[in-house]
């Protein structure tokens, strides 16, 4: 009888314990999940701010993060390959030959007010540092192309466990 029930607890120990690993897994998902949410929406504002600027505005835009941070956002654009972006971009950060923001590019190499670290403030006062970058393509006096992308600061690891797919945001705006 005691041999018995030495028995089944060790096997309930054992499925507590496979439990209790998916458990941490689960909230490990939930945090990644929170961030990547967090950084569409930290890019869709950007994209949003500069959309609503006529297409040949040059004055900056000014963003305040939680941290009182004011950030400047230049919404000068520049035809393709002509401005400060390389061959596939316009004003602001390099983007990729399908029209990606270059995460590869240093943040130092990137133009004044085309990126920010921005902070967000999140629930109990836990706040995210979050990389915001993006490029202007001029396509005519009246249409530019935006492109913004954001993702969680350090994000991308050695080890790999701990990578966010930055939010790549695009839309051709003016008039």
């Amino acid at each position: 009888m005691i041999v018995e029930l030495m028995i089944s607890m060790l096997l309930l120990a054992v499925g507590l314990g496979g439990v209790m690993v998916l458990l941490v897994l689960a909230v490990n998902t939930n945090g990644k999940a929170a961030n990547d949410t967090t950084s569409t929406m930290v890019a869709e504002h950007v994209l949003e701010q500069i959309s609503a600027q006529p297409a040949n505005a040059t004055a900056l835009l000014q963003m305040t993060d939680c941290t009182g941070t004011t950030w400047n956002i230049n919404t000068v654009g520049s035809t393709q390959g002509a401005g400060s972006a390389g061959s596939n971009g316009g004003n602001g950060a390099s983007l990729t030959t399908n029209g990606t923001v270059d995460w590869s590019q240093t943040y130092g190499a990137i133009p004044a007010n085309y990126a920010m670290q921005y902070v967000a403030c999140g629930t109990g006062g836990k706040q995210t540092t979050y990389d915001v970058r993006w490029d202007l393509i001029t396509m005519t006096a009246y249409s530019r192309m935006v492109v913004v992308s954001a993702r969680p600061l350090n994000s991308a690891t050695e080890s790999g466990i701990r990578v966010v797919v930055p939010a790549n945001l695009r839309t051709v705006a003016g008039m």
